[in-house]
């Protein structure tokens, strides 16, 4: 038998149902409260640097929420119909939906992102009214938003390995996404050592290379761990039947989400 909370399906079929949650529950709820380290970093380090600077954060927080309503949103619907696939012994179909999903991950960020670029400055101007936290908020709020990509692939592909189970790689990645923004927040923020003061960008840039860290080491957990998921991720075409039932899904877990963000 492969690890408890790995892809043998033998130890979903044969175990008690509580066991099953303590051993697959943990690694998700300690991801979760990893990922909120996020802001609660950028706003420690960045109120440090300036009080326009820690305004533009809470401006621009509802975006992100968004942006996890999203991609998450989306990453649920293709867990859920990936393992309903896996359960009804349709493994290349699943694969394929890793596919597809990786697909929609890249569509949405993509129309977000430029949403984002030509709707920032009115966004920002409804929530701040001085020039210096408007313009910290945009900048903020552009670089954050375009460079989501990592973002919308992480949860869709955290949303992968946990169709077959793994909940273990996805923690993995998350906490090396969170390190690494912890990391390069007082660095890019305050310019430690050769690297230039940045400020309300560097703030930005630390939180986009820790999305992208997670993504990329999810993208190398599939392709070493997940052979299957290389076929898939070949196939990135849009397959209407399938995209419909990821989002009849998924789209409930997205607008519940979203809802916080109004």
């Amino acid at each position: 038998m492969k690890s408890k909370a790995g892809t043998d399906t033998e130890f979903f079929r044969t175990e008690k149902i509580p066991k099953i949650l303590l051993q697959i529950a943990p690694p998700v709820m300690l991801a979760q409260l990893i990922q909120a380290m996020y802001n609660i970093v950028d706003s420690f380090f960045v109120g440090k640097y300036s009080e326009s600077a820690l305004t533009a954060l809470s401006v621009i927080y509802p975006l992100q929420l968004i942006i996890i309503a999203l991609a998450v949103g989306t990453g649920v619907g293709v867990n859920t119909y990936m393992a309903r696939l896996y359960a009804q012994k349709m493994p290349g179909q699943a694969e394929e939906t890793a596919g597809t999903g990786t697909l929609l991950a890249l569509g949405t960020w993509f129309i977000f992102a430029i949403f984002s670029i030509f709707c920032m400055r009115p966004y920002v101007l409804t929530s701040a009214n001085t020039p210096e936290a408007i313009e910290s908020a945009v900048i903020y709020g552009q670089i954050v938003c375009i460079g989501s990509i990592g973002a919308f692939l992480e949860g869709n592909w955290t949303k992968v390995h946990q169709s077959r189970g793994n909940m273990h790689r996805p923690m993995v990645a998350q906490t090396v996404g969170a390190l690494t923004n912890i990391v390069l927040d007082p660095i890019l923020i305050f310019g430690l050592g050769p690297v230039p003061e940045l400020g309300v960008r560097g703030a930005a840039w630390a939180t986009v290379i820790g999305q992208v860290a997670s993504a990329v080491l999810l993208f190398v957990f599939h392709l070493r761990l997940n052979r299957e998921f290389d076929r898939g991720i070949r196939q990135l075409k849009p397959e209407t039947a399938v995209i419909r039932d990821i989002y009849t899904i998924g789209l409930p877990a997205i607008i519940a989400q979203a809802l916080m963000s109004v």
